[in-house]
């Protein structure tokens, strides 16, 4: 079926109307938009609404002052324990002194010239520096460097040597088992390894402007991550935990020129991203008995790839009834790195590769157009079309599999898929009165695939929203949202080894509904609530095997209080919950089974702040945080419920106060006490040590229970 045949298709009608519609109000509401500006510029101007009164308003830059400002915040702080995901993007993982640094500086000449520096946590892992100087109207130049350090476990333990790196080999004296209960050389030759990563980013840039209207923008960043993470490594029923390496680095290019005049712009840009590994496998000895030799294995890492991409945006206001905007981008991916031998088991025949490399090649096209009309006073309406299209020219060939280093099997082709996706939107906004606001609007979205199961999914979406604020102080929002998806499903395509009754989520037929309602009421002047409420029921209607239904509800509500021009208060709660039915089965054609899965999450905080207190007091803050987790699962295999899961529990309470005081003009003394408690309930790690499931060589990852205290004393200096 061609475009011009979907677009006739009968599951178009309704789009379409809608289409046809917005379409015809923009033809008809266009004249009528002239015809009322031409109407309001004859209005007397004894209609005009009164001016708003600025006499309470304050121009904290007035009068602009040159040189320099801001302040410099100097000083250290004290972590009372080790505790790991305490540390994550703070860099308080470890008990002791750090120092503290944190700078916000900006100075400014007669002559434009300007020069703004902004760091925060300088003294820790986790940190950011942003420099940027340039003169206003002309040009600047930006440097950016962000470093961020993510903690996942500090009580993990494995034996073998060079862990974290590529190869990683069982100490001397190892003791080869079938299971970790024979392994009696495990005990002593444990070691500790911490699981963390870090992201290190430096960003560097520059614009050119000025009175043309040309625009021109370079930006080049280089982010580097390296660490380890979790990785499961198995010899068929036997697996291990690996430390496995993270060293990657990316480097990205983004350079535009733009022409810009009063209503309309265009926008010519060109971006590169190179992605490097240093690893091209992770190899490791197998710690339990190898079955057919397997003594060793090898497991592929992500390999070097390259995107190019050139992109065209531009936008035109025809007048402040009309705008109009685009893009248009195409791209391609490169891959060619060499792969890794399918075996390393010198025992087993190689059955060799049908090529060295992938010789990966993916082009990408991208068009969106938008287009916007404030039709009359009171109505507006929006078009909007995107096409995306992923073209996968990689070459398809037979490879013979081997399992886990451990014994060879059939052919298999790889599955270089190709898709596109399209989807056509719009709505209308009318302001029925001036207290009430509706809004309607009708999606459609197809994509195409090859090599899948499903290759044409078709999703209407239709939204409709009502806002009111009938009384002074209250506004409420009320919004339904219905979404339909069919696709044209060959289970025959899913493959022989995959059960044929299985449905991937995302694939799956859907109807899913939608509704949400919020109100914010300014109870006093200075006292203000919000409330909102929303549930979603999904139904994935030809689900056999997978995700069956969900549904998901939230509930929350907020307070904010203006006690004082230096005195305010915030609190809030929320209560969400997702509940999701699987169905599944033991292997391909066995017994079927059913699951349950319920989550609930509730938070809560408060919060006061303080300015400009007596007694040189210049600041306070206190804010008080609490979140709570805890999920349900339960199976029914045949007909017979089995045991009840042990309850997944999550618990995190963090309270953090700081305290400043002027010691002189431009000096003040800062206080901080911060408080961190996270404790977990996990049945997947409780008690889980490396030899206690006979099958797994684990890391003994233990769910965390700690509580950790931070203080500080810092000095704030001020350029005045």
């Amino acid at each position: 079926m061609n475009t011009i045949e979907r677009l006739t298709h009968n599951a178009w009608r309704p789009l379409l109307t809608a289409l046809a519609a917005t379409g015809l109000v923009l033809a008809v509401g266009l004249p009528v938009a002239a015809q009322e500006e031409a109407e309001a510029a004859e209005t007397p101007a004894s209609n005009a609404p009164e001016p708003p009164d600025l006499s309470r308003w304050q121009c904290w830059n007035c009068p602009l002052v040159y040189g320099w400002r801001g302040s410099v915040l100097f000083g250290a702080g004290y972590v009372s324990d080790d505790y790991a995901e305490f540390g994550n993007y703070r860099g308080l993982d470890q008990q002791g002194f750090y120092g503290a640094l944190g700078v916000d500086l900006t100075w400014r000449a007669e002559d434009a010239r300007y020069l703004d520096i902004y760091g925060e946590r300088l003294g820790l892992n986790s940190r950011t520096l942003d420099i940027e100087t340039g003169k206003q109207g002309s040009y600047k130049i930006f440097l950016g460097w962000d470093q961020i350090t993510q903690h996942r476990a500090d009580d993990t333990r494995t034996p073998f040597l060079g862990a974290g790196t590529s190869n990683q080999t069982l100490p001397e004296g190892w003791v080869l088992a079938g299971t970790t209960d024979g392994m009696t050389a495990l005990e002593e030759n444990l070691r500790g390894i911490d699981i963390e990563r870090e992201r290190r980013t430096l960003r560097l840039g520059v614009e050119f402007g000025g009175k043309s209207p040309w625009r021109y923008r370079a930006d080049v960043r280089r982010t580097t991550r390296d660490g380890n993470a979790i990785r499961g490594a198995s010899f068929i029923f036997r697996a291990a935990e690996l430390a496995a390496p993270i060293d990657y680095q990316t480097t990205r290019f983004d350079t535009s020129i733009a022409y810009v005049k009063d209503r309309w712009q265009l926008e010519a840009g060109y971006n590169v991203s190179l992605f490097e590994n240093d690893n091209q496998s992770l190899q490791w000895e197998n710690p339990f008995t190898g079955i057919f030799g397997a003594q060793l294995g090898q497991l592929a890492e992500p390999p070097d790839n390259q995107f190019h991409q050139f992109m065209l945006t531009g936008s035109w206001n025809q007048s402040r009834y009309l705008s109009l905007a685009g893009q248009v981008a195409m791209g391609r991916m490169t891959q060619d790195d060499a792969f890794v031998q399918p075996t390393v088991n010198l025992d087993l025949v190689n059955p060799g590769l049908p090529r060295a490399n992938l010789d990966g090649e993916v082009d990408t096209r991208i068009v969106n157009l938008r287009a916007t009309s404030n039709l009359t006073r009171n109505l507006r309406a929006r078009i909007q079309y995107r096409y995306d299209e992923r073209d996968n020219d990689s070459p398809r060939d037979f490879y013979t599999q081997v399992i886990t280093d451990t014994f060879v099997t059939g052919e298999v082709a790889n599955e270089p898929y190709s898709f596109d996706r399209t989807s056509v939107d719009a709505s209308l906004d009318y302001r029925v009165f001036s207290f009430l606001n509706l809004t309607a609007s009708a999606e459609r979205k197809e994509m195409d695939r090859t090599l899948q199961e499903v290759e044409e999914t078709t999703t209407d979406i239709y939204a409709f929203q009502a806002r009111t604020n009938l009384f002074e102080r209250l506004n409420v929002r009320a919004e339904y949202k219905r979404e339909q998806r069919d696709n044209d499903l060959d289970p025959a395509l899913l493959g022989p080894e995959v059960n044929p009754d299985l449905r991937r989520f995302h694939y799956a037929e859907k109807d899913r509904d939608a509704f949400r309602i919020s109100a914010d009421y300014a109870i006093l002047d200075n006292l203000f609530a919000g409330v909102f409420a929303e549930i979603a029921d999904e139904d994935f209607k030809d689900v056999l095997i997978g995700l069956s239904d969900a549904r998901a509800e939230s509930y929350g509500l907020d307070l904010s209080a203006s006690f004082s021009q230096n005195v305010s208060a915030h609190a809030f709660v929320v209560f969400e919950r997702l509940e999701a039915d699987i169905r599944g089965a033991d292997n391909i054609d066995g017994a079927t089974w059913f699951a349950t899965q319920d989550d609930e999450f509730r938070t809560a905080g408060v919060g006061v702040n303080f300015d400009d207190l007596p007694g040189k007091w210049a600041h306070g803050a206190i804010d008080l945080s609490y979140a709570a987790a805890d999920g349900d699962i339960a199976i029914d295999k045949r007909s017979t419920a089995s045991p009840e899961f042990p309850r997944l529990k999550t618990r995190r309470f963090t309270l953090e106060a700081s305290l400043e005081r002027e010691l002189r003009e431009n000096l003040n003394l800062r206080l901080g006490y911060l408080v961190g408690k996270l404790s977990e309930d996990d049945f997947f790690r409780d008690n889980v040590l490396p030899g206690t499931v006979p099958t797994l060589l684990s890391l003994g990852e233990q769910t965390p229970d700690r509580t950790v205290h931070v203080v500080s004393a810092m000095l704030r200096y001020r350029f005045q």
